[in-house]
């Protein structure tokens, strides 16, 4: 755990879904036989020891695309064996990960964003304005909820019109911003002035605290209960942001610079998911 969380940056939430994988695992291997052995040498857990915890995961009705999570955790764990020992049999080297769905992105239309958008607030009310900003924000940006709750007035360049982001792996990135979007944070940073709040991150509630992802949902989920998605969390603008990118042709390289992805494949999704939303609005012309 301090490897990946001082070594490969991982963040805390990641390395916790890690440890909780690998405590799965390790209780699984001792749960009939109580022989804990196999738990002072990686070597006595065989290929057939992970692919007994997969089929029981299976059975237990747990997503193909949650025990491939795990099974990353295991390969992850083993890898990191594997640097301290040469001769170490790596078990996860004939695991075949099983197949899953491909996933369909939630994303808001053109006119949801439209009509959120409109709803102008009040600019003297702390709360409608700071979830109005939170709403622009994240479509302007396609930033993760974690980014946007850790962003700090220092973050933002009013001159060069940029937002400074620190991702995943503490990996920076600068993000450019419009005017408009501008003058919605600057208001906001007077009215937390005038609420005599201190506090250097921009998003924080009434008393000046920094809001948790808990209270971020909640706002969100609150503001989408009239649009018909799929999905209500902040994590929706970020698709929706990507997905009008790619339909409105934006470069798929820039569009992952933007986003922060590691690899293109990661950014590659939004480009599918257009292509079905093309075929939908074709079809339905097409019966016309």
């Amino acid at each position: 755990m301090k490897y990946l969380k001082h070594k490969r940056n991982y963040s805390d939430l990641t390395v916790q879904s890690y440890e909780s994988d690998l405590l799965q695992f390790e209780n699984f291997l001792v749960k009939d036989d109580n022989d804990f052995s196999v738990l002072q040498d990686d070597n006595l857990i065989s290929v057939n020891a992970v692919r007994s915890w997969i089929m029981t995961l299976s059975e237990q009705g747990i997503s193909a695309r949650s025990i491939n999570r795990k099974i990353s955790s295991l390969k992850s764990y083993f890898k990191w064996c594997e640097m301290f020992d040469t001769e170490f049999k790596n078990p996860m080297l004939k695991i075949i990960p099983p197949k899953t769905k491909k996933r369909k992105l939630a994303s808001l239309s053109n006119d949801d964003i439209s009509s959120l958008l409109s709803l102008q607030p009040n600019a003297n009310n702390f709360d409608d304005f700071r979830n109005f900003l939170i709403i622009e924000i994240l479509y302007a940006t396609g930033i993760r909820q974690a980014e946007l709750l850790n962003i700090e007035e220092k973050d933002i360049s009013f001159t060069n019109k940029q937002l400074r982001v620190l991702g995943k792996g503490n990996k920076e990135r600068i993000i450019p911003i419009e005017e408009k979007l501008i003058d919605s944070i600057t208001q906001f940073i007077d009215l937390k002035r005038r609420y005599n709040i201190k506090e250097s991150r921009l998003i924080v509630s009434s008393t000046g605290k920094p809001i948790s992802k808990y209270q971020l949902y909640s706002i969100v989920h609150r503001l989408l209960e009239n649009y018909n998605v799929s999905e209500r969390s902040a994590h929706i603008f970020r698709h929706t942001c990507a997905t009008h990118l790619v339909g409105e042709g934006a470069d798929i390289v820039n569009v992952k610079n933007l986003l922060g992805h590691s690899s293109l494949k990661a950014t590659e999704v939004y480009t599918h998911t257009t292509i079905e939303q093309l075929k939908s609005e074709y079809k339905k012309k097409y019966k016309q």
